[in-house]
């Protein structure tokens, strides 16, 4: 049954992918798994890549989804900094040299002799105009919001002063990219929905269709050096089993996040040419205490409290990735990773272990009878996005079915990230299931708790999908001390403060029951076998260090 399943999803991807390229991309030729195809050169080679949605824009500034990220934040675009996953952390990118001022506000920066894609000479002023935009974008005031002023001294030398010391600037640098002001102006309200060559990165998109995929060229004249793999092409699959199938018929090149479920096929179909490693990668039960649903439910901290009480995450664990991933206990970034993340052995939050009986107890002290809980209790909709049949879905349904178990009855929405992200960002959900990639810094944890991430004037739109102090200022929770928190971490260099810092942070937040990080995903990755990708990457990996065998 299940090989004739495949010779049926093999037709059905097959003629996907022509219509992909047709609407999309034009011609392309694919990525043979054993190098053969008709490319006899490897600067004639094409390797294709899986999205499993269509690239949100080709505007770094507007692409939110991980994925899409891997293409633009990492590949086309670049910031002052870079991030090597695979090496350990971030570099120097555009930056060539950076002095710091005593007083650590003063940050001097000279530029790199590097070029746009477009020609121009990357400028300071082209630096000033990209901090300008990410500084009128509220997604991005988490990234911002310590910067007092900055300005273009010279053609090559950039200079930002700080309103208080920001142990990691360095992840701003690597988040805001730099585009060229010429070309975005020139665009204008067509920037982002076509090809452009505004960007200084190692690779170009050279066609780009919003509703399909897109092409890459490298860069010849990329200041780190030309790119040894030329082409790039990266088409939509949104079924991971579908992925798979073009994987095994060397159809895709180079999978990234391999669907766990189907990983031994992938395995042996790599014959050697795969990798399963740990992701820096978060997925969490959020609830939103502000829902109005049955009466404000949520805004009880017992009920959300018997939520997070009734989830199995060993079970979610075994559903989602086949148990490759890793229950998080509510560690929100891994802390191999992290040296300043909170360590959830150390006993000091909450991690609200798999317990039904507390789930139980938790209820009766909200005041249900249990005639009402045998009944069940509705608590609302939990809200996703990706694939019906993709790892968020999947941990969205085995929810569902924990929650029934304590009797709390449940909904699930999965649509298209395009669909759900506003709505999250605006809060308007009950509950949610929202990834995040981890980095170097648990400073990161500003962007979901910070007030500052809540959007312009606390209305939604930032980064964050719940606020602490509510619309109007008016909260249950302690959030004075969680922004101070997050200031006080970020406002000292010592490794050993942070880590204490951030401790009384992390349980501040978990005692709000609001956040339930479940799990940490495994990354799966299989390429062909005429193609060396260096050191595998679990989020940001760099074609740049791709070459042909």
């Amino acid at each position: 049954m299940k090989k004739n399943f495949k010779k049926v999803l093999t037709v059905l991807v097959a003629l996907m992918m022509v219509m992909t390229l047709l609407a999309g991309c034009g011609g392309g030729g694919g990525g043979s798994t054993d190098g053969g195809g008709d490319a006899t050169d490897n600067a004639d080679k094409v390797l294709t890549l899986r999205l499993p949605g269509p690239l949100q824009s080709a505007d770094w500034a507007q692409t939110n989804a991980v994925v899409d990220m891997a293409v633009t934040w990492i590949n086309v675009f670049e910031g002052l900094y870079g991030m090597d996953e695979g090496a350990g952390g971030y570099y120097p990118a555009l930056a060539e040299d950076v002095q710091v001022s005593d007083d650590q506000l003063v940050y001097t920066v000279k530029l790199r002799d590097a070029k746009f894609q477009n020609g121009d000479q990357l400028k300071a002023s082209d630096v000033v105009f990209s901090y300008d935009r990410a500084r009128e974008n509220s997604r991005f005031n988490y990234l911002t919001n310590m910067i007092d002023s900055y300005r273009a001294v010279d053609d090559q030398t950039f200079e930002m002063t700080l309103k208080y010391p920001y142990s990691a600037i360095q992840h701003t640098f690597f988040s805001i990219k730099i585009s060229s002001e010429r070309e975005v102006t020139e665009q204008g309200d067509a920037w982002g929905t076509i090809p452009h060559t505004a960007a200084t990165g190692p690779y170009i998109i050279t066609e780009y269709d919003p509703a399909g995929g897109l092409k890459l060229e490298a860069f010849e004249d990329y200041w780190g050096g030309a790119p040894d793999v030329k082409h790039v092409e990266y088409i939509v699959i949104s079924e991971d089993s579908a992925a798979v199938i073009a994987y095994e018929n060397g159809e895709i090149g180079y999978l990234h996040d391999a669907p766990t479920s189907e990983w031994e096929e992938v395995e042996a179909a790599a014959n050697g040419n795969s990798a399963m490693i740990k992701g820096n990668n978060i997925r969490t039960l959020w609830i939103n205490w502000e829902s109005k649903n049955n009466d404000g439910i949520l805004a009880n901290e017992n009920v959300r409290k018997a939520i997070f009480y009734a989830l199995n995450k060993e079970n979610i664990n075994q559903v989602v990735t086949s148990g490759y991933g890793s229950v998080s206990h509510c560690e929100y970034i891994p802390s191999d990773y992290c040296a300043t993340s909170p360590n959830w052995q150390d006993g000091t939050f909450e991690t609200y272990e798999f317990d039904p009986d507390k789930a139980h107890q938790c209820l009766l002290d909200a005041g249900f009878t249990e005639d009402q809980i045998a009944a069940g209790i509705p608590v609302g909709t939990i809200t996703t996005y990706g694939a019906q049949t993709a790892e968020k879905a999947k941990a969205a349904q085995v929810m569902q079915s924990n929650l029934r178990d304590v009797g709390l009855l449940a909904e699930v929405e999965v649509q298209d990230i395009s669909i759900i992200s506003p709505r999250l960002h605006a809060f308007d959900y009950d509950m949610c299931i929202f990834g995040d990639s981890g980095n170097y810094d648990f400073n990161n944890i500003r962007q979901v708790v910070a007030t500052e991430s809540n959007g312009e004037n606390n209305q939604g739109g930032g980064m964050s999908v719940v606020r602490f102090n509510g619309p109007d200022g008016n909260s249950p929770f302690d959030w004075q001390k969680i922004d101070d928190l997050v200031n006080q971490g970020v406002g000292t260099f010592d490794t050993a403060e942070r880590y204490e810092i951030y401790t009384e942070l992390w349980k501040t937040v978990m005692d709000t029951a609001i956040a339930d990080p479940y799990i940490h995903l495994p990354v799966g990755i299989a390429w062909r076998a005429d193609l060396d990708i260096g050191t595998p990457c679990p989020t940001y990996y760099r074609l740049s260090n791709f070459s042909w065998k």
